[in-house]
């Protein structure tokens, strides 16, 4: 590619694509080799549904594992991957108490079991400004 005479503004944006692009490469990766692989005749919507969920917690953004689980008795494991403190509530869109992992400090992480009804999930972080910043996102509970 030849980029002598090119405006400035073409040369930030083909950077800005590159450094955009690796970054989604790396992450694509980093979670493709997190997961676990499923082999042998364990449908892929059933492989979904697993019982348990890990919430990433960065700024200012909540990253499910998976968007959907059983009903029932679930692993809840938040981790705060962020620079800043962070905290995780969540609560059945229908209605009744607000559950959650207490407040973390960058590194730190938290793994609970939680009854889960079927139904929709809210989840959040309730330190000041971060959900309303974009740290929420949705949980769906299946039978």
């Amino acid at each position: 590619m030849k980029l002598k005479g090119a405006p400035l503004i073409f040369i930030v944006a083909v950077a800005g694509a590159l450094s955009f692009a690796a970054t989604v490469a790396v992450t694509a990766l980093a979670f493709s080799s997190s997961a676990p692989a499923h082999h042998g005749a364990e449908p892929h919507s059933r492989a979904a549904a697993s019982p348990h969920v890990q919430v990433t917690e960065v700024e200012y953004r909540l990253i499910l594992s998976r968007g959907v689980v059983k009903a029932g008795a679930v692993d809840l494991e938040a981790i705060d991957a962020g620079m800043d403190p962070h905290d995780l509530r969540l609560r059945h869109s229908g209605s009744g108490p607000e559950l959650g992992a207490p407040e973390l400090t960058s590194g730190k992480r938290w793994d609970g079991v939680i009854d889960l009804k079927p139904g929709a999930y809210h989840l959040w972080c309730s330190l000041p400004e971060h959900a309303r910043l974009g740290m929420h996102a949705t949980l769906r509970v299946v039978r």
